[in-house]
């Protein structure tokens, strides 16, 4: 409570020395008071930045989006079920190399002498064998195709004519597509630069092509494979859900996405500035889309004009509680993370025995999803929450009552895979599909032009398609330059 000079010379008694004095202390008091709530604010405001700070330093691929390369030397949770035997995770099929009936080459190992007594054995008839085989891979040499146009003098006009060579034979000589099919292969799936390309073919043949050549052969390749996206295209247009991703990309030393829409068989990838909209119209599959998109919940995917539904990524939000758990200490993220987790298990039984899960668990497990969001509002309400940095926008909220708030409005595309057989988990087939090009952007820098950035997304995709449907990969990419491709799928 200020006083007033009067009170301050009535509470003296009159004496104006004192009073002096006791104004003196009044204004010294009002000075450290204002002080002391600049500090208290500026305290408030740096305890949320070394809680953000913490909350960053923390961030690892278990409770954020980055990736599991970011993690350093962090030791990685072992995702294998204790009490296991050695080897490849509980559930996994396995392979095994299997006996071919008519082999190459026999090669026939003599016993000659008895290892008992050493009476020789040289002229006994073997009575059976035991057979082992070995699979090797041979050096195949360079095959070298002669073409040859005839010349004719015709006898009536005597003018002298010649065959026509065939339209992808037009140098003296050159290399065969079969060439082009491997530098295609190596440098979009294997990711290797175009040097060591280079060098891999002169170790196997002792030619070594420019680096021009190679990448006329990827130009070459890529125009023809472009022929066939409409194909992929309209094929995703039919499937009942398809996966979306995107993630950035740096060409020409600026930022671009790499886009992908999934499915079980076929792969789109495209290139673009933009994270959304003229993405999603140049790919041609989003805008008449009537099915069902699993996404991570980017919010262009929810425009008023779609016509699709949605399906949220649940792995994304499984390392989304876990930040929280971490972070904040929420019981409330913990119990959501555990809810998803035992829903997608008894899912998974459900659809392995061909039942459909009864009406009391979905109506159990969505009961406790609401219950345990109304935990989590009496957790999140007490959260340090950022300033608003300018005057417009929705207040600022913490993360956790973000994170609340979109598993309140988005409940129905959360839960999807509960009611709909088909849907997936999480949204991992799109980010498998995407996933290597961060490896090529990190083996060879990022892309140079926009042009070979979308080049490899194109040749990447249709890669990707192929192997999905079991495709024999070089067979097919030599009968796409041959213009002779089609997909059996379709």
């Amino acid at each position: 409570m200020k006083l007033t000079s009067k009170q301050v010379l009535h509470v003296s008694k009159g004496d104006t020395e004192i009073a002096g004095f006791i104004s003196a202390l009044l204004a010294q008091n009002e000075k450290l008071t204002e002080i002391v709530e600049t500090q208290t604010r500026q305290i408030k405001k740096l305890e949320n930045r070394v809680q953000e700070l913490e909350r960053q330093i923390g961030q690892n691929s278990n409770n954020s989006s980055k990736p599991p390369s970011s993690d350093g030397l962090r030791k990685k949770n072992n995702l294998r079920e204790p009490g296991g035997k050695k080897g490849a995770p509980k559930g996994h099929e396995g392979h095994t190399l299997r006996f071919h009936l008519e082999p190459d080459e026999v090669v026939v190992h003599p016993l000659t002498t008895c290892k008992n007594c050493n009476h020789s054995m040289a002229e006994l008839p073997a009575q059976d064998w035991i057979k082992r085989q070995v699979l090797d891979l041979p050096l195949a040499p360079l095959i070298t195709t002669e073409h040859r146009a005839e010349e004719k003098r015709c006898p009536c006009c005597r003018t002298l004519q010649r065959a026509e060579f065939p339209s992808a034979v037009k140098a003296p000589v050159q290399y065969g597509e079969s060439f082009a099919a491997w530098t295609t292969y190596l440098s979009v799936y294997q990711l290797l630069p175009l040097k060591r390309i280079a060098q891999f073919f002169f170790d196997l043949t002792r030619y070594r092509p420019s680096e021009r050549t190679l990448l006329e052969q990827l130009n070459t390749m890529a125009s023809r494979v472009a022929e066939h996206e409409p194909v992929i295209k309209a094929q995703l247009r039919k499937e009942p859900f398809i996966c979306c991703d995107e993630t950035p990309m740096r060409l020409n030393g600026k930022q671009q996405h790499l886009h992908t829409h999934s499915s079980a068989e076929w792969t789109l990838l495209h290139m673009n500035e933009k994270r959304c909209g003229p993405a999603f119209t140049e790919m041609d599959v989003l805008p008449a889309y009537k099915g069902i998109v699993v996404h991570d919940c980017f919010s262009s995917y929810f425009k008023s004009d779609v016509t699709f539904s949605h399906a949220l990524c649940n792995a994304h939000l499984l390392r989304d509680c876990q930040g929280i758990v971490d972070h904040n200490r929420h019981q409330w993220a913990a119990q959501m993370k555990e809810l998803l987790r035992r829903s997608w298990k008894m899912a998974k039984a459900a659809r392995a025995s061909g039942t459909r899960m009864s009406d009391a668990l979905l109506a159990e497990i969505d009961r406790q999803y609401d219950d345990i969001l109304v935990l989590g509002a009496n957790e999140w309400s007490t959260d340090k929450v950022p300033e608003k940095t300018g005057p417009r926008g929705r207040k600022c909220k913490s993360i956790a009552a973000n994170l609340g708030d979109r598993l309140t409005r988005h409940k129905a595309s959360v839960l999807r895979f509960l009611y709909d057989d088909q849907i997936p988990f999480d949204n991992n087939l799109a980010e498998r599909d995407i996933r290597m090009s961060k490896v090529k952007q990190k083996i060879s820098g990022c892309f140079r032009t926009a042009i070979g950035g979308q080049q490899f997304a194109s040749i990447r995709g249709f890669i990707s398609t192929l192997l999905k449907q079991s495709l024999p990969l070089h067979q097919s990419l030599v009968s796409v330059l041959r213009g002779q491709f089609q997909f059996s799928a379709t």
